[in-house]
């Protein structure tokens, strides 16, 4: 921290304690409940993201209770973060203009420098330090400086996926690195760090891959295009965007530092428009090249005296706006408009409600992960999440914790798209409703496996098979009313009972039986694949796989 000064250092300390401040009076957003989740059941990885913010929530909630601990490390990385960026910025003079360029970024708020526990915060911290690295590594290449990179490297990996992106774009950017036995020395350490992960990875059959990179598509939409560009341009400043990216196209390459900055800005850019073809874009995907736009612009906005006149008339504003904003998150006695602070809103006493309304019977969740993960922490009880055959797959598909329920009552909580019964005004101002699951059966871990398919006479003949992979037994004639069915395009277009094709009331642990599920023809359209799955009457996904029919 060469470049950092006593007037520095207070800038530091205050960013500190507002980010400590907010999170002791703002609840979890929906997110951070999910990740401290995944801190409670520590592994090599996690369905949605790789396990490092799940340590780091772990090591705080150790530490201190409630939202400041699930908080704490990585607050304090982003902190570390904050001055990372200050001393790169290397600015000594005008300390109101850097505080005022570094804070206009809205992501330096939450994803890069903020107070929310998610996993941009310690990428963000490992690829600064990537890059502090990779600078000179550039200048002299030693076996120590290939050491801390390959952590380095692991580190940022094992934080978030998008650091493939990074270290991709700058290998892209530098192809004499192929020649180089320090760079080599880098990937087989970076390697062997990683093995824990891709072992986890194969052993859980690659979900998170699947789900980032095909079951996230959708079909294409002009307004994903749209929103992304607009959400890009206002990451990099709501109304000083344009004249960041006006000055990233003055930025000339000197080095190959400076090289590997452009390559990954416009790969990153690249990258993410062309997602925006077959899915939606998170405006905070592009968190991890914040800091590298800082880098190249900064100088650039500085020293033209007009247009630094002009970002600080523009910007101040944007960041007062930012502060009410986060004023206006933390405090609950300030009611939510609309959605937004929904994710924040009375969490905790939306909980509680729940627990009451549920009178001892324990609770599941209807396709809604943040929202079971959000009853876990602030009530303390154990609860089941329960999928629709539509819904995402996520962490709770993944865990076992459905045995907590069987053969019990459940109190069940849908949200208001589910059509429910018994609609009410919960404390977040969100529409829920509740279903009473007489006696709860999971249908989890009865594997389906297609063994042929035959069209004959204008009607689709399915062979299927279910075995019972549980140490317990599924009963097919049961109040929960389990079926088989077909869905191609989220409509359910074909559904048997076991009841009725299997002759014994339920399935034995270790046994296989077969089932012939037959469709009219006209109900599949063979461009597209179908799902076969079971659910219950209540519409609880137990398991579900897909085929394409040839």
């Amino acid at each position: 921290m060469n470049n950092l000064t006593k007037k520095h250092y207070y800038l530091i300390v205050a960013w500190f304690f507002i980010n400590l401040l907010q999170s002791i009076f703002t609840g979890l957003h929906s997110d951070e409940s999910y990740y401290w989740m995944f801190s409670e059941n520590l592994d090599w990885g996690f369905f949605d993201h790789p396990p490092m913010a799940a340590l780091f929530i772990h090591l705080g909630h150790l530490l201190l209770p409630g939202e400041p601990g699930v908080r704490l490390f990585i607050i304090l990385l982003s902190t570390a973060t904050f001055a990372l960026i200050l001393n790169e910025l290397n600015e000594k003079e005008d300390l109101l203009f850097l505080s005022v360029f570094v804070l206009s970024f809205p992501l330096v708020h939450t994803h890069i420098a903020g107070f929310l526990a998610i996993p941009d915060v310690p990428l963000l911290f490992f690829t600064l330090w990537f890059l502090i690295l990779y600078r000179k590594f550039l200048k002299k290449p030693s076996w120590l400086l290939s050491v801390l990179l390959a952590f380095v490297i692991a580190a940022m990996i094992y934080s978030k996926y998008h650091a493939f992106l990074v270290i991709g774009f700058t290998v892209l950017s530098n192809l004499k690195l192929l020649r180089n036995k320090y760079f080599w020395l880098t990937v087989a350490i970076s390697v062997l760090f990683l093995i824990p992960h891709v072992w986890w990875q194969i052993e859980n059959e690659f979900p998170t891959f699947k789900y980032h990179l095909v079951e996230r598509a959708k079909p294409f939409r002009l307004k994903h295009i749209t929103d992304n560009l607009l959400n890009q341009l206002v990451m990099a400043g709501p109304l000083t965007g344009v004249l960041v990216f006006w000055k990233l196209t003055k930025f000339k390459i000197k080095t190959e530092f400076d090289r590997a900055l452009v390559f990954n800005i416009v790969g990153f850019y690249a990258v993410l428009f062309m997602l925006s073809f077959k899915n939606r874009i998170e405006a905070h995907w592009a968190a991890a090249i914040m800091p590298m736009l800082m880098l190249a612009t900064f100088p650039l906005i500085k020293n033209d005296e007009k247009l630094k006149k002009w970002f600080k008339r523009l910007a101040i504003p944007v960041i007062a706006l930012l502060f009410f904003f986060r004023l206006y998150l933390t405090l609950d006695v300030v009611p939510n408009v609309g959605y937004t602070k929904i994710t924040f809103y009375n969490r905790q006493a939306h909980a509680l409600e729940i627990k009451e309304l549920a009178q001892g019977e324990k609770v599941g969740f209807f396709d809604n992960y943040a929202a079971i993960s959000n009853y876990i922490f602030y009530t303390g009880d154990s609860a089941i999440h329960l999928s629709t055959p539509n819904y995402r797959f996520n962490q709770y598909d993944l865990w076992n914790e459905e045995k907590y329920a069987e053969g019990d009552p459940v109190f069940a909580v849908q949200s208001k798209h589910l059509n429910p019964p018994n609609l009410q005004r919960m404390s977040t101002g969100e529409m829920k409703g509740f279903v009473l699951i007489e006696e709860f059966q999971s249908l989890k871990g009865l594997e389906i496996k297609v063994l042929d398919t035959v069209k004959k006479d204008g009607i689709f003949h399915f062979e299927v098979s279910l075995r019972n992979n549980n140490s317990h037994s599924i009963y097919t004639c049961h109040i929960s009313k389990p079926v088989l069915a077909v869905m191609q395009n989220r409509i359910e277009i074909a559904a048997i009972s076991l009841a009725s094709f299997i002759s014994k009331q339920k399935v034995e642990p270790g046994e296989e039986v077969t089932i012939h599920l037959s469709v009219p023809q006209e109900k599949i359209n063979v461009e597209f694949p179908v799902s076969v799955y079971t659910r219950t009457k209540e519409n609880i996904r137990g398991e579900i796989t897909s085929l394409k029919l040839n």
